[in-house]
């Protein structure tokens, strides 16, 4: 939501440096004086990583918190506190990846959950601000059940039904692995740009829920976003979204 909020795309950084494919394209999308948002505390991202953007000639604006929990919480402030809250849990990655675009979508905040357990401040958040909250996987809903929840069998379940529940009739959608974070991170960023949501499949095929999902929006879908190389999602991946939707 962030991202979307900033009309901002997503990169990575690992180590004390900025990786060189994400310094180059920083370069090329962002003039000299421009904001770079940095998130996570200096544990995650180092002081290195903030000096060498200064260098560049860069403004940093770190939102950084004494964890995970504490930083969604710095986030959600930056984008005006939200009364929309969309919860899942902070212990793994599918279900707030999901969430991303979908709370994008509907101007809200992604928070998290530590498993089926709700953190003090996160829950002060709620009680003060929130006036409609989603728990997206089962994780956040056993941590709020006042809360309206969003999950299936699984990740590939839990991603088609939040595509199913938020979006409709969407024209562009996303599929990446759900295997790792990474792809669907980046990617997260453009869908909620575009108001899309994303799906997740395995490496060498989507799952039921999935294909079943693009089956059902065949008919408005002009573009789907393959996120990740052969090594995350195989052609074979590629060739069931084409004969599903076509397009491009």
């Amino acid at each position: 939501p962030l991202a979307a909020a900033k009309n901002a795309p997503l990169l990575l950084t690992q180590g004390a440096s900025l990786p060189e494919a994400t310094r180059t394209e920083i370069s090329r999308v962002l003039p000299a004086g421009g904001t770079v948002y940095v998130l996570g505390s200096k544990d995650a991202i180092p002081l290195s990583v903030e000096t060498q953007l200064t260098t560049l000639g860069y403004k940093v604006m770190r939102y950084g918190g004494t964890d995970r929990y504490e930083t969604a919480l710095l986030v959600a402030a930056a984008l005006g506190n939200p009364s929309t809250v969309f919860l899942a849990t902070g212990t793994n990655f599918p279900d707030g990846l999901t969430a991303g675009p979908a709370a994008s979508h509907l101007h809200g905040a992604i928070l998290l959950t530590a498993g089926g357990t709700l953190r003090t401040s996160t829950k002060a958040y709620l009680d003060a601000k929130a006036t409609t909250v989603y728990a997206i996987g089962g994780p956040a809903a056993a941590a709020d059940p006042a809360a309206t929840p969003v999950f299936g069998a699984d990740r590939f379940a839990t991603a088609a039904d939040v595509a199913a529940k938020f979006f409709t009739s969407p024209t562009t959608v996303g599929v990446a692995t759900g295997a790792t974070f990474p792809d669907a991170l980046s990617g997260g960023a453009q869908l909620a740009l575009t108001g899309s949501p994303l799906l997740l499949s395995a490496k060498d095929g989507a799952p039921d829920v999935t294909t079943n999902y693009l089956a059902g929006i065949s008919g408005n879908v002009a573009t789907v976003h393959l996120y990740g190389g052969t090594s995350t999602l195989t052609d074979a991946v590629l060739s069931q979204v084409r004969s599903l939707v076509g397009g491009s």
